[in-house]
């Protein structure tokens, strides 16, 4: 994909989208109670990620029978790695590693604008108590089983006192017209600065909720960025031009000046009620059931025509899984090779886990340092569960590549190490209502553990047992040439190279056999003639 300016708004990136044939338009009724998330659903567990399409629903209705002014855009950022890709204006997920070093390394300073398409339309007062949040069509996710619906994200808060900010894809619940909330933890920045500082002083804290906001300002709220740093600016770097942003109506935050719609509202620092079950990344419905502080909404601002994006969450792959793998790859990633210097080509954590599993590629010649990329990638990912080091030749995202590896290159006596020191998370092995945040069942573990693997060649190999490159170029040259051969798709290894452990003889006599001189072959075979007393002696 050639180089191009970033997608200014939603509205350019459906565009974008539907140019790159990932853009479905639904033009029939669909109950977003019902419908519209199986559909959804449909794709991702039937369609492998090239195949997916972004979904707009045009006529959206509600269970109670109610028709939206508002379409439903769903799928927009992680349906598949490609569409995250053309979200983040890159051609490939390892220049999308490059795009987010670079926008840690030069964060370009949001700017502030007089007004925005996203307020269009204000709604506040009687009027939001009339309408208010039954105006957006969020759907319902696992329907069935979600006892909740919930925003797209991020939500965007400021410390009341240091004045710095925080972009973070918390979850903003439904519970009235004009009550929600928020789903945020004492671990997470929102909560541990901002809301406890608010508490401290005895105000409420000032909360943005931003919907259809681009793929840089969700991919830099979903990751670990340090606290301090701020993340409109990361977003700009992303882009590569600053974010517009406007001043919002009844909070004093700013909001991207052309996304979709914006919740205003005051988060309380004295009222929490539970959360009910809903899907979480590890694909499983979270029954934690804790208490999260409430959020009074005090407007409701959007474009006219608005499009709703919801993030979806639940069994992977997901929206979250997709941009939270990314992003937890892209730190560690920026941290292992620009940072620590270390021989690192790629980092790869599988959207199936949203971040406990990670696979390393290490640079050719670089296994004298695996074991020390390892330890550091433990040191610098908290909840990673599972942390894999491969060699150059290892494509991380090739599940058949990574058993293959697994199989013929570890030594598990001498290559696996369990290790203490592990953040749990959400992981349901701990317990059916999760163990995070500190808040654990009775009887579970109090310390967790995590495996490094040496997944690399501890020596020379004999070579991968394919054709050559150019015997394989040649048939596919003759293939290509059939009429009616479906157009095959070859996936790294798909020619043979070698390993170290193959001579200058070992070619010759290969070469002979490929020029069709079996029987020099057999001559030279026959010079190295042995009897079989002196085989079986050896043995």
């Amino acid at each position: 994909m050639p180089e191009q300016r970033y997608p200014r708004d939603l509205r350019q990136l459906l565009d974008l989208l539907d140019s790159h044939g990932k853009l479905y338009r639904f033009t029939e009724a669909i109950d977003k109670d019902s419908e519209l998330v199986p559909l959804l659903r449909v794709q991702l567990r039937g369609l492998h990620g090239p195949e997916r399409k972004v979904l707009l629903f045009e006529d959206v209705r509600g269970a109670n029978g109610q028709r939206f002014d508002m379409r439903v855009a769903a799928g927009v950022y992680g349906l598949s790695e490609e569409i995250f890709a053309l979200g983040m204006n890159c051609a490939t997920p390892q220049d999308m590693l490059e795009r987010w070093h670079q926008a840690l390394e030069a964060p370009i300073a949001p700017v502030v604008v007089d007004g925005g398409p996203v307020q269009e339309e204000v709604h506040t007062g009687d009027d939001l108590l009339s309408r208010g949040l039954d105006e957006i069509p969020a759907p319902c996710e696992e329907v069935g089983f979600s006892q909740m619906i919930r925003t797209g994200v991020p939500m965007i808060t400021r410390d009341p006192e240091t004045g710095i900010s925080n972009v973070g894809t918390y979850n903003g619940f439904f519970h009235d017209r004009a009550r929600m909330v928020a789903g945020i933890y004492p671990p997470q920045d929102a909560m541990r600065y901002h809301w406890q500082t608010a508490r401290r002083r005895g105000e409420d804290l000032p909360v943005a909720i931003v919907v259809g906001a681009m793929p840089n300002l969700i991919a830099v709220g979903s990751a670990r960025i340090p606290y301090g740093l701020e993340e409109l600016a990361v977003a700009g770097g992303i882009a590569g031009e600053p974010l517009e942003m406007v001043r919002c109506k009844t909070v004093p935050l700013e909001v991207p000046a052309r996304a979709e719609l914006v919740i205003e509202g005051m988060l309380s620092t004295t009222t929490m009620e539970p959360k009910l079950a809903f899907g979480e990344y590890p694909g499983y419905m979270h029954m934690e059931r804790s208490n999260s502080p409430v959020l009074r909404v005090t407007a409701i601002t959007h474009r006219q025509d608005a499009i709703f994006t919801p993030v979806l969450v639940g069994f992977p792959p997901s929206d979250s899984n997709t941009i939270a793998s990314f992003v937890a790859a892209a730190m560690l990633y920026h941290n292992l090779r620009h940072a620590c210097r270390l021989p690192v080509e790629e980092v790869f954590i599988s959207d199936m886990t949203g971040g406990p599993f990670c696979v390393i590629r290490l640079e050719r010649g670089a296994t004298r340092n695996v074991w020390q990329v390892l330890q550091a990638a433990a040191g610098l990912s908290a909840t990673t569960k599972w942390i894999i080091a491969v060699d150059y030749d290892v494509n991380p995202r090739d599940p058949d590549l990574l058993i293959w590896a697994l199989t013929w290159r570890v030594r598990p006596e001498s290559d696996v190490v369990v290790m203490r020191g592990r953040q749990v998370g959400l992981d349901p092995s701990f317990g059916a209502t999760g163990s995070s945040h500190g808040k654990m069942e009775p009887g579970l573990p109090s310390e967790y553990f995590r495996v490094m693997v040496d997944a690399t060649m501890s020596g020379a190999y004999p070579p991968v047992a394919l054709p050559k490159r150019e015997y394989m170029e040649r048939a596919l040259e003759l293939w290509k040439r059939q009429p009616g051969l479906p157009e095959p798709a070859l996936r790294p290894p798909w020619h043979g190279y070698t390993l170290g452990y193959w001579s200058e003889e070992d070619q010759r006599l290969a070469d002979l056999i490929a020029a069709g001189d079996y029987k020099a072959v057999g001559r030279a075979a026959a010079q190295m003639q042995v009897t079989t007393e002196t085989v079986l002696n050896k043995e």
